[in-house]
């Protein structure tokens, strides 16, 4: 569920370390199954299934990312870039196509030493989730931030990224603008393989309702010079962030 609920995730793969090596293969896509559940500051249980397609394209400074999410909700939540919005309702089962994301970013500056890579970026989100169903706003929003990328001996990889995010509004469910912030590292491990732990906050995307944080534990391993392998854990630090989450998938390049 990395398109929904690590929707800061947005400009290259799900963890920085995924972005290594994609020199000679401008092309990606990604299929990562995903289940997150809690109660979102609610008096029941919200579980949200989702199977997301992303498709990238990286060359040189450039990166274009398109993320498109089938979704299954049960609980009378409604989802919103990538954080549950508190509603009345029904906790019915709910499915159907999520909203598609397109996000653009340029990196504008190498890292060297202890300067990191910075790349500015934009996210637009396409309203075509259903609002009646609660699987989306029906509503566009639009995101801008930058990433920051540090390379220490090509083994520690850490990454930070900021942006601000301002939501189309929707009579009733006292949506606000919000900052968002992720910060994590990755680490080189024996067999081509990549340890994240990843620190996100969604900010307050409801006015009166809390923060949405996360911690994110991932592995992922090279299985050959275009395919890799990629599973995560995370838990929520807050009552408006998913109790458990899990996700595995599988990235291919050309």
């Amino acid at each position: 569920m990395a398109a929904l609920l690590i929707g800061g995730c947005l400009l290259g793969p799900c963890f920085p370390a995924l972005a290594r090596a994609q020199q000679s293969h401008p092309f990606s896509i990604n299929v990562e199954p995903s289940y997150f559940g809690g109660t979102f500051g609610t008096a029941h249980t919200i579980r949200v299934y989702e199977m997301p397609l992303s498709l990238e394209y990286h060359r040189a400074r450039l990166r274009l990312r398109l993320e498109i999410p089938y979704i299954a909700l049960q609980g009378a939540g409604l989802l919103n870039g990538g954080s549950v919005i508190q509603t009345s309702g029904h906790p019915v089962w709910r499915t159907g196509l999520g909203d598609i994301w397109a996000t653009a970013g340029y990196r504008v500056l190498d890292t060297s030493g202890l300067r990191p890579s910075i790349r500015p970026y934009v996210k637009i989100k396409i309203p075509t989730a259903s609002r009646s169903s609660g699987l989306g706003t029906g509503q566009p929003d639009v995101e801008f931030g930058g990433r920051f990328e540090w390379n220490i001996s090509g083994r520690l990889l850490p990454y930070a990224r900021a942006g601000y995010r301002m939501a189309g509004r929707v009579r009733g469910l006292k949506l606000q603008n919000t900052l968002t912030f992720e910060a994590g590292a990755s680490l080189v491990v024996p067999c081509q393989g990549y340890v994240t732990a990843l620190f996100l906050d969604n900010g307050t995307p409801q006015r009166g309702a809390g923060a949405f944080e996360q911690l994110i534990a991932a592995y992922t391993v090279r299985l050959s010079p275009a395919l890799d392998f990629q599973t995560y854990l995370t838990r929520g630090l807050t009552s408006n962030s998913p109790k458990f989450g899990a996700g595995m998938g599988f990235t291919e390049k050309f």
